[in-house]
C-alpha cells in the first residue's frame, strides 16, 4: 500500500504544483496573433508571451507553431485578463546563464566569433548574452602591437578583429549583474 501511495506522490507531484513568479513553465501554442502568443499550461491555466518579448528573445509569431511545446518564465502570475504573463527571453537568458555556469565549473574552453570592440577590448555574443575580453586578456598572437600605443590606436587594431573566431574561457561569472568576462590566456 505505502509503495502504491509513493508512486501516485510521484507521478502526480508536478500536476498538484501551483506555479508561482520566476518559475519556469512548458505549454502548447494554441493561438498566435498579433500581440503575440498563448499558452495552455496544463493544470495551471493560460499563458501569454506579448510579440515584444518574443522578437527580444529572436522569435516572431509566424516562426512558432500552434501546437509546438515552449518553456517560459512566469513574470507574472494573472494579469488584468486572467492569464499568467510569461516570458521567452528570460527563460532563455536564465537557461544560458546555466549552460554557462556548468561550462565555467568544467573549465571548458569557447570558440566564440569576435562581434565588437571598444577600447578596452572585445565584445562576444555568448548565446544571446554579452561577454566581454579585456584586452589584457589577449594572447601575444592577438595583442596590438604598437609603437606608440593610445587608446585610439588599439580600439582601431581590435576593430580588426571583428568577425575573428577565437578561443576563450571563462573568468568571470554574475548572472545577476549580467556580467560576462572572458579570458583568451
Amino acid at each position: 500500500m505505502q509503495k502504491e501511495k509513493n508512486y501516485f506522490q510521484e507521478k502526480y507531484k508536478d500536476f498538484l504544483k501551483i506555479p508561482k513568479e520566476g518559475d519556469f513553465v512548458k505549454g502548447k501554442v494554441i493561438q498566435k496573433g498579433k500581440g503575440g502568443i498563448v499558452l495552455e499550461l496544463g493544470n495551471f491555466k493560460m499563458g501569454i508571451i506579448k510579440k515584444d518579448d518574443l522578437i527580444r528573445s529572436g522569435q516572431t509569431p509566424s516562426g512558432i507553431k500552434i501546437g509546438e511545446e515552449i518553456t517560459a518564465k512566469i513574470v507574472n502570475l494573472e494579469n488584468d485578463e486572467g492569464f499568467a504573463e510569461l516570458s521567452l527571453r528570460e527563460a532563455t537568458e536564465d537557461l544560458n546563464w546555466k549552460k554557462l555556469e556548468e561550462l565555467n565549473k568544467k573549465g571548458e574552453k569557447l570558440s566564440l566569433k569576435v562581434y565588437g570592440a571598444n577600447k578596452g577590448g572585445l565584445i562576444f555574443n555568448v548565446s544571446g548574452l554579452q561577454g566581454f575580453l579585456p584586452a589584457s586578456q589577449l594572447s601575444v598572437k592577438h595583442y596590438p602591437k604598437l609603437e606608440n600605443p593610445s587608446p585610439d590606436k588599439v580600439f582601431e587594431k581590435l576593430k580588426e578583429l571583428i568577425g575573428e573566431e577565437i578561443e576563450v574561457k571563462i573568468i568571470t561569472l554574475d548572472p545577476k549583474k549580467a556580467r560576462l568576462i572572458l579570458s583568451e590566456r
